[in-house]
C-alpha cells in the first residue's frame, strides 16, 4: 500500500466521481482507476461498486475509509509538528562591514568556528557598507553587529571591544613611501589615495582627522582598476584590512596622534541566549588569535 493509493482512494471516496477525483489529483482517469484497482487487489476485496451511473463504497470501502482518514490526519499532524520544530530552530543574524566580510580571512574563520559550535543554529550573515547607529541596526532583525564604536551607545545595547581599529595604505615598492614601516597624515601631503565605494564611510571618518593635509582622495570602481597605477607608484590604496592578495609588506599602517575608535561587537542588552554567548566567546578568541598572528 502506498501513499498515492491512499490519496486516490480518499479523493474518490469523498467525491464518488472518477472524473472529479482525477482532476483534484491532477491525474488522468485511467491512472486513478488503475490505482484503485491495484489497491483492491492488494486488499483482496472491492472498495467501490461501479455502475454507469454512480460510484458507491462497499462495506469494506466504508471500513477502509476510517483507516485512510485516520492515517491522513496522523500524517498531517506529523507534518505540522515537523514544521513547528523547524521554526523553533534558533536563528542568529550577524552583520559585519561589507569590506571586511569580502577581504578579511578573520571573518571566514569566525563563521567556520560558529558553524562548528552551533550546528543546530541557522546562521545568517548580512553585510552593509553604510554606517548606522547600533541601536537602529539591532532593532532591524540583526542579533549582533561588528562595527566601529563611533559614538556612545544607549543602555539597551551591550558593547564588547574586539580590537583597536587599524587602517592601511597599500604602497608598491615603486612608491617612495614604501620604505616606511608606518605612515602618518603629514607624510601623505601631495599623495593620491584611492578607495573603493564600500569603504566610503570608513574613509569619511578618516578624512575628518586629516582635513588639513593637502592630498587627494579618489573613489574608484575597484582595486583591480587602479592596480597598475598603484604598482607604478602613482597612488596609494586605502584598505581597512590587509587584503587584495598583495604582499603583507606592501601594507603600511596609518597612524594618528590619538587612539583610534575600537571595533566592537554590539548585541542587545539582556539577550541571554547561549548562541549569543558562544558568538562573543568565539569572536574574542578569533580576534585575539589574529592579533597574535599579526593579521590585525
Amino acid at each position: 500500500m502506498t501513499d498515492r493509493q491512499l490519496r486516490c482512494f480518499l479523493a474518490l471516496y469523498e467525491t464518488l466521481n472518477f472524473s472529479v477525483a482525477a482532476r483534484q489529483l491532477f491525474l488522468t482517469q485511467p491512472t486513478l482507476s488503475y490505482q484503485i484497482r491495484t489497491l483492491e487487489e492488494e486488499l483482496g476485496t472491492p472498495l467501490f461498486v461501479r455502475t454507469t451511473c454512480r460510484v458507491e463504497p462497499t462495506q469494506a470501502g466504508q471500513l477502509f475509509a476510517e483507516f485512510a482518514q485516520s492515517t491522513r490526519k496522523g500524517y498531517e499532524a506529523f507534518q505540522a509538528a515537523l514544521a513547528a520544530g523547524q521554526r523553533q530552530r534558533e536563528k542568529l543574524v550577524l552583520q559585519v562591514p561589507a569590506t571586511m566580510a569580502a577581504r578579511d580571512p578573520l571573518y571566514h574563520d569566525l563563521l567556520l568556528a560558529l558553524s562548528r559550535e552551533l550546528p543546530d543554529c541557522d546562521l545568517e550573515v548580512v553585510t552593509d557598507s553604510t554606517f548606522r547607529p547600533p541601536e537602529e541596526v539591532l532593532q532591524s532583525g540583526v542579533d549582533a553587529l561588528v562595527q566601529l564604536l563611533a559614538e556612545p551607545v544607549g543602555s539597551a545595547v551591550d558593547v564588547m571591544s574586539l580590537f583597536d581599529t587599524r587602517c592601511y595604505l597599500l604602497a608598491s615598492p615603486n612608491n617612495p613611501l614604501s620604505a616606511e614601516s608606518f605612515l602618518t597624515p603629514p607624510q601623505l601631503t601631495g599623495q593620491t589615495v584611492c578607495f573603493e565605494s564600500c569603504d566610503a564611510v570608513f574613509v569619511s571618518i578618516v578624512r575628518r582627522c586629516m582635513e588639513e593635509v593637502p592630498m587627494r582622495w579618489l573613489m574608484v570602481p575597484s582595486f583591480e582598476k587602479e592596480y597598475v597605477r598603484m604598482l607604478a607608484g602613482k597612488c596609494l590604496f586605502f584598505s581597512p584590512v590587509r587584503g587584495h592578495g598583495s604582499p603583507r609588506e606592501w601594507f603600511h599602517a596609518l597612524m594618528f596622534p590619538f587612539p583610534p575608535m575600537p571595533t566592537c561587537l554590539f548585541t542587545r542588552r539582556g539577550d541571554t541566549r547561549p548562541e549569543i554567548q558562544t558568538l562573543k566567546t568565539l569572536a574574542l578568541a578569533e580576534h585575539a588569535r589574529a592579533v597574535e598572528d599579526g593579521r590585525l
